[in-house]
This record gives C-alpha cells, sequence and structure tokens, in this order.
C-alpha cells in the first residue's frame, strides 16, 4: 500500500532540465541559457546597454555557449587548461582597476545582485580562450619593423591619423570560398539588419542579436581607435563617415561588415594626457543613493571638506583613507564612464553624481598635465596596436574554422 503514492508520484512528468543544442560529444542545456541570459541581462542594465528581445537574445545565447563547448573540447585535446590560481589573479586585476581588493570585490558583486561562482566561470572562458588564442592564433603573427616605423611615423606627422574614433561593429560571418548562394543570402541579411539601424533601433540590442563578432554581446562596441589600429578594409570607410553614421555593409575575407561611427577626437597621439582626481564613491545602483552624492555635493559647495567627506562616507576602500584621492591616471586606466566624465571636468570642477558598473560616483578634478611619449614608449605601443589588429583578424576567422569543423543539432 505504502508504494502507491510514490508510484502515482513518480508518474507525473517532471522536466529538471533538457538539450537545446548537441555539439560533437557534449551539449548545451537549457538551463546553461537561462543562466547566461540572466547574468548578462544584469550586466547590461549596470552598464545601461540595450539589448533585443528575448528570443533573440536567447539565440546569441545559445550561440555563445555553442561556441564555448566548441573551444572546451579543443582545449581538452590541446591539453590546454585553466586552473583556479589564474582565475583568482584575473579577479584580482579587476578588482584592481575598481580600486577593490578581491574580497571587497566581490561582496560588491552579490550586493549588486551578479552571481559570483557564474562571474567566476565567465572569467574561466575569458581565459581559456586567449591561451588558446595564443597557441592557436598568435604564435602565427609577426609585426615587421618598418610596419613599426610607418606607424610611429603616422602618429608624429599625420594629424588624420593622430585622431581617434570609437565604433560600433557588427559582422555577417561569410568564409572567402563561400558559394554565390551564401554571399546572397548574407548580403540580404546585411541588408536587413542595416535597415532596422536606419529606422532607428538601437546599435547593441541589435549587434546583439545578430552580429557574429566577438564583442557582440557587448553591443558590438570596439572603443577609441587610431585609423592604424583598424583592419585595412575599415580604413576607408571610417574616414568618409560623419558622427552618428551608419556605413554600407563591407566585406572582408571574414565577412560583411556594417559600422557606426559614434563619436571622434582630434589631439596628439604622441603626447599623453593624465588627470589626477579625487572621488567618493557608494555601491549599488539605486536613484536614493544618487541623491546622497548629490546632497553630498551641495555640503561641498557650501565649504565642507571634500577630502574628510571622503574619508568618512567613501566606500571605496583604497583611496578613502586618502581623501578620495585616485593616482594619476590616462585613457584607458579607469572605468569608461569615469574617465569621460573627468574630461568633460576642467581642474577644481566638481561632477554631477554618475554611475559605473558598481556604483555611484562624485568626483573632483585636481590637476592635469601633458607628457610626451618617448619613441621606444611609442614603438611598443605600435607593436601592439598592429599585433593585436591582426590577432582580431585572424581570430574571427579561426572561431569560424573550429565551427564549421564540429557537428552542431540544435533541439526545440
Amino acid at each position: 500500500m505504502s508504494i502507491a503514492p510514490l508510484s502515482s508520484a513518480l508518474a507525473t512528468d517532471v522536466v529538471l532540465d533538457d538539450i537545446v543544442a548537441i555539439v560533437n560529444d557534449g551539449v548545451v542545456l537549457s538551463s546553461d541559457v537561462r543562466n547566461e541570459t540572466a547574468f548578462i541581462k544584469k550586466q547590461a542594465g549596470s552598464n545601461r546597454q540595450s539589448l533585443p528581445d528575448d528570443a533573440e537574445l536567447r539565440d546569441s545565447v545559445l550561440e555563445l555557449l555553442v561556441d564555448q563547448e566548441i573551444r572546451r573540447q579543443h582545449a581538452r585535446k590541446l591539453g590546454v587548461a585553466v586552473d583556479a590560481s589564474s582565475v583568482n589573479r584575473a579577479i584580482e586585476r579587476i578588482a584592481r582597476s575598481n580600486n577593490m581588493d578581491a574580497i571587497q570585490f566581490r561582496q560588491t558583486l552579490r550586493k549588486e545582485g551578479f552571481n559570483y561562482d557564474h562571474f567566476r566561470r565567465n572569467i574561466e572562458q575569458e581565459l581559456l580562450l586567449q591561451r588558446l588564442i595564443q597557441r592557436d592564433v598568435e604564435s602565427s603573427i609577426r609585426v615587421s619593423e618598418q610596419e613599426i616605423d610607418d606607424f610611429v611615423d603616422n602618429l608624429k606627422n599625420d594629424s588624420e591619423e593622430q585622431q581617434r574614433y570609437r565604433l560600433q561593429h557588427i559582422l555577417i560571418a561569410l568564409p572567402s570560398s563561400a558559394p554565390a548562394a551564401d554571399v546572397e543570402s548574407a548580403k540580404k541579411r546585411a541588408a536587413a539588419v542595416r535597415k532596422r539601424l536606419l529606422v532607428g533601433e538601437d546599435f547593441a540590442a541589435v549587434a546583439t542579436a545578430t552580429s557574429d563578432g566577438a564583442r557582440a554581446l557587448q553591443g558590438g562596441d570596439l572603443g577609441w581607435r587610431t585609423l592604424q589600429e583598424f583592419p585595412a578594409f575599415l580604413v576607408n570607410a571610417v574616414r568618409q563617415l560623419e558622427v552618428d553614421a551608419i556605413s554600407e555593409p563591407i566585406r572582408s575575407p571574414n565577412g560583411l561588415h556594417i559600422v557606426k561611427l559614434n563619436d571622434k577626437q582630434s589631439g596628439d597621439q604622441s603626447q599623453q594626457t593624465e588627470t589626477l582626481a579625487r572621488h567618493i564613491f557608494i555601491a549599488g545602483n539605486d536613484d536614493g543613493i544618487r541623491q546622497r552624492l548629490a546632497d553630498i555635493k551641495s555640503r561641498v559647495v557650501a565649504g565642507a571638506s571634500f577630502e574628510q567627506l571622503a574619508i568618512d562616507l567613501s566606500e571605496d576602500p583604497n583611496s578613502a583613507p586618502n581623501g578620495g584621492e585616485l593616482p594619476w591616471f590616462s585613457a584607458d586606466q579607469m572605468p569608461a564612464e569615469m574617465e569621460k566624465m573627468a574630461d568633460s571636468l576642467k581642474p577644481d570642477t566638481l561632477s554631477e553624481p554618475f554611475r559605473t558598473q558598481f556604483g555611484w560616483h562624485l568626483i573632483e578634478v585636481l590637476d592635469r598635465r601633458t607628457n610626451a611619449i618617448d619613441d621606444d614608449a611609442l614603438r611598443k605601443r605600435a607593436d601592439v596596436a598592429l599585433r593585436q589588429r591582426k590577432i582580431e583578424q585572424q581570430t574571427e576567422r579561426w572561431i569560424r574554422q573550429l565551427r564549421d569543423e564540429s557537428f552542431i543539432e540544435h533541439r526545440g
């Protein structure tokens, strides 16, 4: 008699998980897609990045996880692995870039609602990808002394080459040897994507939904670059674009590319501008924190000591004991939102409260200086930029090749 209720319970269909893709001898589970989608939504909310609708986002996340599974299997065959200490060191570097130690960074992530274990897994995947690229891609990359000479000469003497451009990018992947039918299909897909952009859809959301590029889930943002740091096939298109304009599809050996010019800056790239600033940081993302910082700003304007308020109130453990003062910093050394705000301020000027990924800030610029970059440093920068440009192009081909050589079956 005691067995009957148990049998009845077991007869009820309870689906704990299901397979949404088979990848060679591995699988991607629906729970994997749900968890990654939730993490990306949380991250996008913190970064105020637009995302596509749930169906398009799910498809993009599924393709991301398929690529990760392919790389995991490839790494296993090669004996390439990432140990826990490497992940810990990477997280410590990220924490330092946000003026925290690893424990404080972990606490802030959890306070913001991020799953820390999931964050660690994503860092592990990034490190695994880096190691595979080092082995399979970087080992074949060469930068000549003549290329470095030309790069440095242009930075010093060509005013156009001294400009920096910020682009967003969408790739419609297409092998250079693709048959005519595939080329035509890719052109139609690119035209449809560009039409969505021209009628006003957000570029980041469309990139997340449609791009085959490595930065799709970051909204296709390529960051700030000089012309020489772009692949050669993009240079003429970038030159001709006005700010906020969207290019026609551009063909390369990797496929069709659509880019948008978000901004451009003039400046002598052989000079480096550094900023000295101090800030008050409060973790969290609600508007109540913004009002707290607005009240703090009013107190400073009325004569209160910024230094003492930072000591008493700031949650940045590194700068608070120094009255909120940060080390001198130049481009790409602070979170993008902080650099943008600092660049907009004159010395002895207070900002309005503003957000970065991990909380709210009030910043005051104290001083600014410009230093010449010596020839050795310029040559090192040229080598890094040229090498990175070649690695990016070759990596896209490498990822596509791994995928083409894999068995992939989507389910449901």
